[in-house]
């Protein structure tokens, strides 16, 4: 890099890296270093001012806000579409978008492409073609005549659905703006600090601009001095290339209270039907038949740092912005009495956020008599848990809490860093097991790599041993476990590319995802190797337990972890209520996510047997036997775990019976 001095340019909690030429900065010479950043500010704002105007017709009103299919064409299966797995979430965010930017008099609409194919299948699955979304999109298109489309993408699997909508967009008219937004978009950058939504633009010259972060008041701001109601000053959260080069404001537009505040606005899409064709939440399969379910946000923002999480950069390091809890509880009603919501899943990240405050949450939710039970699939920390913040969840309709626990080993979470430690996760294992009818899962996570600069040796095999320890001890009713996914942006993320493990590319092109989920790589696993499967190897076992393992055997140290903590225990199980619940999970795991699953059908049959269902109990074990001798995958895994011997042993608990 001769020739150019690095600056840092500071905006409240943001960072924004600009580079000048040593001729720039001798030009300059005498001038004090905040003036010197201060001009290079006005030149980007100039920059990106000036492509506002060449880009944006002469009077923008017409804003179409838009949801990607979540599942690229490549990796949609309808087996999973007819099961209900795939998720069908209210497009909450560009509800508020929606009702943020007609506060300011534009006229709004949102096309929902990911509930339009979930639907278009259930409804005639023989005439189904996954790509007529594209002609559904034309059609808006051309009805609503669009100034600018918005389009958001949340998670990096369904990256490749945002580029292919933007592409569509500008050939049926090139001359409406494209500009995307949501976390994936903001957070795809090798350094989320300098370069935010720079793999985005890079990756797809069909978007004009990337709305950075949170857009409640940024996207007006932009559409505002579009419109030239105000001054270019206003410039905040955006990015663009011009020339070829990523330029960028990083500065923030807090949402203020009004914007906060505000419900989302759908227009006229089917919200009560989203719950019957897919999933919301992970707990999808405790809701009673015909629930319609929805999702609400309490808090935005997390006071964590977890390094491999977006929340911290994308909303702002350690900031947690609150809405109102009347009028959260006003938009709870609205939406029971519109579309017959009965149970929402939290969309918060840190739902217990002061206990006080959360308290009287639950409080108002009991005293409103709501009827609208709900979940925290997102995770809660359980340093946040109290005795009074549990009894006024179950009070208020909890049926579910997941808690982020990722480790049990102090090291890794120091590391991490985690704001609980093992007490925390042992005491609020404690807490829970007063509420039996909560179903309590903890989210895991393995293959922390070493990070020598931060004096970190990488997750040993000993570590992971004490995750699986505190789960046990924890004793939640089941627990997801994930390998580490580098997801874009994050400083985990950051580390791995410049070690050389993972790529930019695969940070796009949906070859980095999680192990565990409806497009997870274990399904895939399984399913390919049903013939002939790969060498299973118990890596837990070894001598050597400082090792660090390789990326290559977390999937099946993965599988061990989901044995040990999950399935062990389950024969010493006696309570009815933890029965029946868990009886509730292995239906679906069993006969909707997880078909032909031999482990799944063995432990089924016990959770019969315990229900004294004998003849499902029987029938139940006759499958997992059927499956672990006839399909190679569980061929390699019975014997070495030991699961042959316990389809004997339970084959004689049920003779005997």
């Amino acid at each position: 890099m001769a020739g150019k001095v690095w600056t840092i340019i500071t905006f409240y909690d943001t960072i924004l890296f600009s580079n000048f030429t040593s001729n720039e900065i001798s030009s300059e010479k005498g001038r004090p270093m905040a003036e010197l950043i201060q001009l290079e500010v006005n030149l980007e704002v100039k920059k990106i001012a000036n492509k506002i105007r060449q880009t944006f017709p002469s009077d923008c009103q017409r804003i179409l806000l838009i949801e990607p299919p979540n599942v690229p064409e490549e990796d949609w299966n309808p087996g999973v579409a007819k099961d209900n797995r795939y998720p069908v979430y209210e497009p909450y965010g560009l509800g508020i978008i929606s009702s943020c930017i007609e506060l300011r008099g534009y006229t709004t609409d949102i096309i929902d492409l990911n509930f339009m194919i979930q639907d278009n299948f259930k409804s005639d699955p023989n005439n189904f073609r996954y790509n007529a979304w594209e002609e559904w999109l034309k059609r808006k298109l051309n009805e609503f005549r669009p100034d600018v489309v918005g389009v958001t993408c949340m998670f990096t699997i369904y990256h490749r659905s945002m580029v292919r909508i933007a592409r569509l967009v500008k050939e049926c008219n090139p001359n409406i703006v494209v500009v995307a937004g949501g976390v994936h978009t903001t957070m795809a950058s090798a350094e989320i600090k300098s370069s935010p939504g720079q793999l985005v633009l890079e990756d797809c010259k069909e978007i004009d601009f990337v709305c950075l972060n949170e857009g409640n008041d940024s996207f007006g701001h932009f559409l505002d001095i579009a419109n030239n109601k105000i001054g270019t000053e206003n410039i905040t959260q955006i990015a663009t290339l011009i020339d070829g080069r990523y330029t960028a404001i990083t500065k923030r537009a807090e949402p203020k209270t009004e914007t906060l505040n505000i419900a989302p606005n759908f227009h006229d899409l089917l919200i009560e039907k989203y719950s019957s064709i897919g999933r919301i939440g992970t707990f999808y399969w405790l809701f009673p038949p015909g629930t319609r379910a929805g999702t609400v946000l309490i808090n935005r923002g997390c006071r964590a740092h977890c390094r491999f999480c977006s929340v911290d950069e994308f909303n702002g390091r350690g900031i947690v912005l609150k809405r109102d809890i009347d009028i959260v509880l006003d938009e709870l009603e609205r939406k029971r009495d519109k579309y017959g919501i009965s149970h929402v899943m939290m969309l918060d990240d840190d739902l217990l956020n002061g206990e006080k405050r959360t308290i009287a949450l639950f409080e108002g939710w009991t005293k409103r008599k709501l009827n609208i039970t709900w979940d925290a699939s997102n995770g809660v920390i359980a340093s946040a848990l109290t005795e009074e913040i549990a009894h006024a969840a179950a009070e208020s309709g909890c049926i579910a809490l997941s808690f982020g626990i990722e480790s049990g080993n102090p090291e890794v979470l120091r590391n991490i860093p985690k704001p609980s430690g093992v007490k925390h996760y042992l005491r609020a294992g404690e807490i829970m097991k007063k509420y039996p009818k909560i179903f309590t899962k903890g989210l895991l996570m393995v293959g922390f790599p070493p990070e020598p600069e931060r004096n970190f040796p990488g997750e040993s095999i000993k570590m992971i041993w004490d995750t699986i320890n505190v789960a046990k001890q924890m004793d939640l009713d089941w627990y997801t476990i994930q390998p580490l996914n580098f997801i874009p942006g994050v400083d985990m993320t950051n580390h791995a590319l410049a070690q050389g493990t993972i790529t930019k590319q695969e940070l796009l092109d949906g070859s980095e995802r999680p192990v565990v989920g409806s497009t997870g790589k274990q399904d895939r696993r399984s399913g390919e190797e049903k013939a002939k499967a790969l060498p299973f190897i118990n890596h837990l076992c070894g001598e050597n337990l400082d090792r660090i393992p390789k990326r290559s055997e977390l999937i099946d140290i993965w599988f061990v972890m989901d044995y040990m903590v999950n399935y062990e225990k389950l024969w010493k199980l006696e309570d009815p209520i933890k029965i029946n619940m868990l009886h509730k999970l292995f239906v679906n795991m069993c006969d909707k996510t997880h078909k032909e699953n031999a482990l799944g059908n063995l432990f089924f049959a016990l959770l019969e047997f315990k229900l004294k269902n004998t003849e499902q109990a029987d029938y139940r074990l006759g499958l997992a036997r059927k499956y672990a001798t006839g399909n190679d995958y569980w061929r390699k895994r019975f014997p070495i775990l030991g699961l042959d011997k316990l389809i004997e042993e339970l084959q004689n608990k049920i003779n005997l019976n």
